[in-house]
């Protein structure tokens, strides 16, 4: 079985290290280039925002034009034929209300193609900073498996000289095997996560994040300005435009809708003028006319509503930047809190946790401190070296989420 566990170990160590040999180091800045360049979900909203525009064009688009022909005992008892065309036309305002209802619309799907940029550059920082997480997780793993390696050495070599009993030596392997399967899971969270990193940056090239920087430079916040300027937020003001202009649209349908015509008609036997007429049709008419709306509750009752959609709108704008505040002092809280803990451990913990490894090597060497001591004091540096990396994980996950809602 420890056998077994071992060749497992080998295997997912091999193969993440052909896999990692395949990918190229890429810096944040670079993947988020890419990202923004490849990412399908942001060419589909570009498309949107396309059609959108093409749909400007059809503010001004007119009813169907009517054409007839009516034949039959019209002016007199012998038959005769008529050929009629009509059109309806709306006032002006009316297609210029709908011309800037599209246009607003247009602008709406422009401002949802910077939130799905906005979500996307954060997408990309969070994955992108989980493998620089996962990568120092795995260099903290080799490092114990190694120390654990030759304490299992030597404890090996000590039982059978029988300086040592079993106890020593089941300690040992226990410890190592721990270790082989953390990094067997670590290995897995790994290839998940690098399977998502390539997804969001959508590039037939391989990439994985360069491991020359774990922890994120942060100098500076937003303040409410900034704020304001955030996709989300121009969006939902945007939305209050859209709203405004349907309720334009709404009025505009209570205007006279203008209609025109035009006739010509023949006549067979003889006319007024006492001339004979062969039915062809030569007798022109001009017919205008004006739609007036006249039950108009209906209508007026949809200006109301759209009315209320207005109040939505601003209502959700409002709701949505104090969301945003709140966020904003949340994640610059954690950022505090976090960052004090990274400096702590920076400033102290970190030399602690070397003194202790160096000075419980020497001393188990030497023979001051015995196996059980020596496990003691380097599971207690290994914790205070994996508690750093978490800390800056949690330091990091408060940047990103700042950086998302400070957008210039």
């Amino acid at each position: 079985m420890k056998f077994y566990k071992f060749i497992v170990v080998l295997i997912c160590s091999i193969c993440s290290i052909a896999v990692a040999a395949a990918q190229t180091p890429i810096t944040v800045e670079a993947a988020t280039d890419t990202a923004l360049k490849n990412n399908l979900l942001v060419k589909n909203e570009k498309l949107r925002a396309a059609y959108q525009q093409q749909l400007i064009g059809s503010a001004k688009t007119l009813p169907a034009a009517n054409v007839f022909v009516e034949t039959g005992q019209i002016n007199s008892i012998y038959v005769d034929t008529k050929l009629g065309f009509s059109q309806a036309i709306s006032f002006p305002k009316v297609y210029a209300s709908q011309r800037s209802f599209l246009t607003a619309g247009w602008k709406a799907s422009l401002l949802n193609v910077g939130i799905k940029e906005a979500l996307l550059k954060k997408q990309v920082a969070q994955v992108y900073y989980t493998l620089l997480y996962l990568q120092q997780k795995r260099k903290l793993l080799q490092k114990n498996d190694s120390l654990f390696a030759e304490f299992l050495r030597k404890a090996t070599l000590r039982f059978s000289k029988g300086e040592s009993n079993i106890l020593e030596k089941a300690t040992a392997e226990n410890q190592r095997g721990q270790i082989g399967i953390q990094l067997s899971q670590l290995e897995q969270d790994m290839a998940l996560a690098q399977l998502q990193f390539q997804l969001l940056l959508n590039s037939k090239q391989a990439f994985t994040a360069d491991e020359t920087k774990f922890k994120i430079d942060f100098t500076n916040g937003a303040d409410s300005i900034m704020l304001q300027g955030h996709p989300v937020l121009q969006y939902l003001q945007q939305q209050q435009e859209v709203a405004a202009a349907f309720t334009n649209v709404e009025k505009a349908k209570l205007l006279p809708e203008i209609s025109f015509g035009y006739n010509l008609t023949s006549i067979k036997g003889t006319g007024a003028n006492n001339k004979e007429y062969n039915n062809v049709p030569q007798f022109h008419s001009v017919q205008i006319g004006l739609g007036i709306p006249v039950f108009t509750s209906g209508q007026k009752a949809k200006i109301n509503a759209a009315r209320a959609s207005e109040a939505i709108t601003a209502n959700e704008f409002d709701i949505a930047f104090k969301e945003m505040q709140n966020n904003y002092q949340a994640a610059l809280q954690r950022y505090k809190k976090y960052d004090g803990t990274v400096k702590y451990f920076e400033n102290t913990a970190l030399r602690n946790a070397d003194l202790i490894t160096t000075t419980a090597n020497k001393q188990f060497i030497n023979g001051d401190i015995n196996y059980l001591e020596w496990v003691l004091l380097i599971s207690q540096a290994v914790t205070i070296q994996s508690d750093y990396i978490e800390a800056l994980k949690n330091r990091n996950e408060s940047v990103v989420e700042i950086n998302s809602l400070n957008i210039k």
